[in-house]
């Protein structure tokens, strides 16, 4: 057990934070509050969805230049994806939980490592406590609270691009799709391609004649506690 607690904390200690800084979307929409629906609510208290993408670095590709281009296309994606930039909150006189888009962005973690890309990507049995130092922490303990938080990671041989998305703003499949028009957005300058389209946010497709008295006694009864949520699962 020591031993084991020893070697995640080296691990750990092997990653080293070089600089903060706040992506902001390129462009406000005409997106400013998201309310939780019903089918959201629920999803307050989840721990948030955690991705890794592993890359290799040329000679010729300096890691600052790189995080720039990642910087400048997730701000054209984000004013796409403008509740993935927005501040989970909580209205204490009404007990609706609601996503503000109105001073929208993201925290941008850059950090580096000792970690090799190669072996990270290339081993039988993933290093899961390695996979953890490169993903951002995500503390939604109290509303308001952000919703999405990114780390890029020098390695050796090459970087690593991690998230951390919080699972009422987004499921699975709708982190691969913002993670494919962010990858596009890079590559070619253009966050929606043909293949995704530009993504829905209107609640009005959701008809339920007790819809918005649903999600408040969904709240309640998940995170009774809110604007502190307690039952909010810290990574282990």
């Amino acid at each position: 057990m020591g031993e084991a607690s020893s070697d995640a904390a080296a691990k750990a200690a092997a990653v080293r934070a070089v600089a903060v800084s706040r992506v902001a979307p390129s462009v406000l929409g005409e997106v400013q509050r998201v309310e939780l629906s019903f089918f959201d609510s629920p999803w307050v208290v989840l721990p948030p969805i955690q991705r890794v993408f592993l890359y290799e670095l040329g000679d010729a590709d300096g890691f600052p230049a790189v995080v720039e281009r990642l910087k400048r296309a997730l701000a054209d994606t984000l004013a796409h994806y403008l509740p993935l930039a927005g501040m989970l909150e909580y209205a204490v006189e009404t007990g609706d939980a609601f996503v503000d888009c109105t001073h929208a962005g993201v925290a941008f973690l850059e950090a580096e490592g000792d970690m090799d890309v190669r072996r990270l990507a290339g081993d039988e049995a993933h290093d899961i406590v390695a996979f953890l130092s490169l993903v951002p922490e995500l503390d939604a303990r109290v509303l308001p609270a952000p919703v999405l938080s990114v780390q890029a990671t020098r390695l050796s041989g090459g970087l690593a691009v991690g998230l951390s998305v919080h699972h009422v703003v987004a499921d699975g499949c709708a982190v691969w799709r913002f993670m494919e028009a962010w990858s596009s957005a890079s590559r070619e300058g253009s966050p929606v391609t043909k293949v995704l389209g530009p993504p829905h946010y209107g609640r009005e497709v959701i008809q339920h004649p007790n819809g918005d008295e649903l999600a408040r006694d969904m709240l309640k009864t998940v995170a009774p506690n809110l604007p502190v949520n307690f039952q909010f699962h810290d990574r282990a």
